[in-house]
């Protein structure tokens, strides 16, 4: 074995093969994890304009949208801004100071009161960041179901002869089954699975290069399956110890366990495919690697990528990785797809054996060389 390794650090890009996989777990999953987006700050930072013009009841002396948004406020970790009229308020959303505008009419407490259906106006913009625009989708579906439960509760109070609070008859206790710990956490698996999938793919480019044009075609096959065991090895340990150390100490050792594995299996499969079919397998490849957001189950359930994607990938069942990343990072019982793994890691050896058994392919100078 030590005269396999010595042969194989005597190619000319011997070294990048080892170093690039180590370098992109390791700098991608600093960058995502020590600076991964709180949504309570997100919340925090978004700008929720207010036009009321709602004129209100003369008797009892109450506002009806001031009642609601009272008592919404509680719910809602937004910044508040009002304005006096509908045109200023669009043009500071069209600049960017409000992530979204609520308009309400003069007669809303009016309608509100009688029993008609009381409307008001939520204006988006899609000029704001991603966040706020998400925000602004949930206040769509949420504010009006939130509103009619709170109009029909004032409607109640105000029959009985009582002055309406505004409050929320009903709140929630939120509980987790498990603790949710730092913001990085809940990063850690996507950039655990994504780093995976691309240092397997730069790593088997790598690895495939650095070993092609040889003669030995098993000596080449045997680089070619040893190396990625030591190469992935470091190379989660440097991601495994980026994890415990932003995510927390107990996700070390798991996070590390499920990633090796994975990571070889992936290299193995890649460097398979490159050895068998070419280089231009990448283009096949590259785009499977960076789908991994959205077919992983990390980022989202799996069932939520678009249905042109869940089509070609939903039989292979990828997601079951993302599920085990998670349960390794969170202390969940998600098992590990041991046999979808297996089959990967297989598949790629026998397609790096399968490439060595082939007679060699004629080089361009007519020299009998691996690929």
């Amino acid at each position: 074995m030590k005269t396999h390794i010595n042969s194989f650090f005597e190619g000319p890009m011997a070294k990048q093969a080892i170093i690039v996989p180590v370098l992109i777990m390791l700098i991608f999953s600093v960058f995502t994890l020590t600076a991964p987006m709180d949504p309570q700050k997100t919340a925090q930072a978004v700008t929720l304009g207010i036009v009321n013009q709602d004129e209100g009841l003369p008797m009892p002396p109450v506002k009806v949208s001031e009642r609601m948004l009272q008592g919404l406020g509680g719910q809602m970790p937004f910044a508040t801004q009002s304005f006096d009229n509908r045109d200023d308020a669009v043009a500071a959303l069209e600049a960017g100071d409000l992530s979204v505008l609520l308009v309400f009419p003069t007669d809303f407490s009016a309608k509100a009161f009688k029993g008609e259906q009381a409307r008001f106006e939520i204006v988006t913009s899609p000029a704001v960041t991603v966040a706020e625009f998400q925000m602004a989708q949930q206040l769509e579906r949420m504010l009006p179901a939130a509103m009619s439960a709170g109009v029909a509760s004032l409607r109640l109070a105000m029959k009985e002869g009582s002055m309406p609070t505004g409050e929320m008859p009903v709140a929630a206790d939120v509980t987790s089954v498990v603790d949710a710990g730092p913001m990085a956490s809940m990063q850690a698996p996507f950039a655990m699975l994504y780093t995976t999938w691309l240092a397997s793919l730069v790593g088997a480019v790598m690895m495939t290069l650095a070993t092609r044009g040889r003669a030995d075609r098993g000596t080449v096959a045997l680089t070619r399956t040893l190396i990625p065991v030591l190469v992935m090895g470091l190379a989660s340990l440097c991601l495994a110890l980026v994890v415990g150390a932003t995510a927390g100490w107990g996700a070390f050792l798991p996070a590390w366990a499920v990633v090796w594995p994975t990571a070889i299996a992936l290299s193995w499969l890649f460097v398979g495919l490159l050895s068998l079919l070419g280089l231009w397998v990448v283009i096949l490849l590259l785009p499977l690697a960076f789908y991994q957001s959205a077919i992983g189950g990390v980022m989202a359930p799996a069932a939520a990528a678009p249905e042109w994607l869940s089509r070609i990938t939903s039989w292979a069942g990828l997601e079951q990785i993302g599920a085990a990343y998670r349960g390794a990072v969170h202390g969940v019982a998600m098992p590990y797809p041991v046999v979808l793994v297996a089959i990967i890691a297989i598949l790629g050896l026998a397609l790096i054996w399968i490439r060595a058994a082939l007679p060699a392919r004629a080089g361009a100078t007519g020299a009998t060389t691996a690929a």
